[in-house]
């Protein structure tokens, strides 16, 4: 009986890396094809620079409504200027940094959804992490990858009834990127909705500390707390909800813009699927989609909404479970998003915006 569990275990991994290593494979095979400089330069296009400055150059804030790198949450950078140290160069240590955590969240990813509801919802988890063209992002100089796999861990620590770990996770979430700061307030809606013990909720809180460090640093530096949200002024123009934005964004996916439809997919979809699937999900992790969904709302002009979609987990999850128990679903979705993730690799690598 043992001997079976270790096999099925083996093979189970053999999946969900084959799953991250195909795909990754494709994401290389777009940057082959369409990179004009080199493929290492295009895995470091758009915000990859970003990151890069920060990774080589600190942080810099001027509050003059322009775009300034602070605007970019500091763990991924700093991970990646360790690489740097050591003498791999900028792009490929961010890169390789994301590239890693990136598998390491698939691998913990099946994990918690095995735990949570069966080996097929496992499966497909994978499957829809890696598939889905946004994973593009999870292989060139992005956080998304560090993001994906802050954010598993806290889910399943917090699965498990190890509140303080899940709040260090979250905690380790919101340094890399905003919507962790939604992930943290999940994870304390969920332990106050569950009725766990004040020393459970606390614990839980600590989600919070990696966005108050990163407010007291840009204090210390720049004399603004919020120097972080005042920098996104560089790239939206206005706070709170944008009607017309929104309107802009659902007249894009009419004039059939994919990741415009990919957004539409996730809303009119995914959200609904957690909301059905939410006994299995938790109050944690509905409770970080709602906040997310605020979040993303409110924060001004709606872009590379569907970015920050997939990177909030229980969505994946939730789809997974859709195919689930709709598998032809599941692979008619797989075979259109492996070649518009190939696609979206070699539109990246030439420098045109992807999302």
């Amino acid at each position: 009986m043992l001997l079976r569990q270790c096999c099925r275990n083996v093979n189970t991994v053999r999946c969900t890396l084959a799953a991250w290593a195909v795909t990754r494979l494709i994401v290389l095979a777009g940057f082959a094809v369409a990179a004009p400089h080199g493929v290492i330069g295009a895995l470091g296009h758009w915000d990859g620079s970003w990151y890069g400055s920060i990774s080589m150059h600190g942080y810099q804030f001027v509050a003059d409504g322009k775009q300034h790198n602070v605007a970019f949450f500091p763990l991924f950078p700093m991970i990646s200027s360790l690489l740097i140290r050591v003498g791999i160069a900028w792009p490929l240590a961010g890169v390789i940094v994301n590239n890693v955590a990136f598998l390491i969240a698939v691998l913990l990813l099946y994990a918690y959804v095995r735990q949570t509801f069966d080996v097929p919802t496992a499966r497909w988890s994978a499957v829809v992490a890696c598939a889905i063209p946004l994973s593009l992002f999870c292989s060139v100089a992005y956080s998304e990858g560090l993001f994906i796999l802050f954010s598993v861990a806290a889910l399943r620590c917090f699965g498990r009834k190890w509140f303080l770990a899940a709040g260090l996770a979250a905690a380790a979430a919101a340094a890399t990127r905003p919507l962790g700061v939604a992930l943290a307030l999940g994870l304390i809606a969920g332990a106050i909705v569950e009725r766990r013990k004040i020393g459970e909720i606390l614990a839980t809180s600590t989600g919070l500390i990696g966005i108050a460090a990163f407010a007291a640093y840009c204090q210390w530096r720049f004399n603004d707390p919020l120097a972080f949200v005042h920098a996104q002024l560089g790239w939206r123009h206005q706070t709170g909800f944008d009607l017309h934005g929104w309107i802009r964004l659902l007249a894009a996916a009419k004039a059939f813009s994919v990741h415009a439809w990919i957004t539409i997919v996730f809303v009119v979809v995914a959200v609904p699927c957690v909301i059905a699937f939410r006994q299995r999900i938790g109050a944690a992790g509905v409770a970080y989609v709602i906040v997310a969904l605020a979040t993303i709302a409110l924060a001004g002009t709606p872009f590379s909404v569907d970015r920050l979609l997939y990177a909030t987990v229980p969505l994946l999850i939730a789809l997974a479970r859709l195919f689930t128990r709709a598998p032809f679903v599941g692979y008619v979705a797989t075979a259109f998003s492996l070649p518009l993730l190939f696609i979206d690799a070699m539109t990246f690598a030439q420098f045109h915006w992807v999302a």
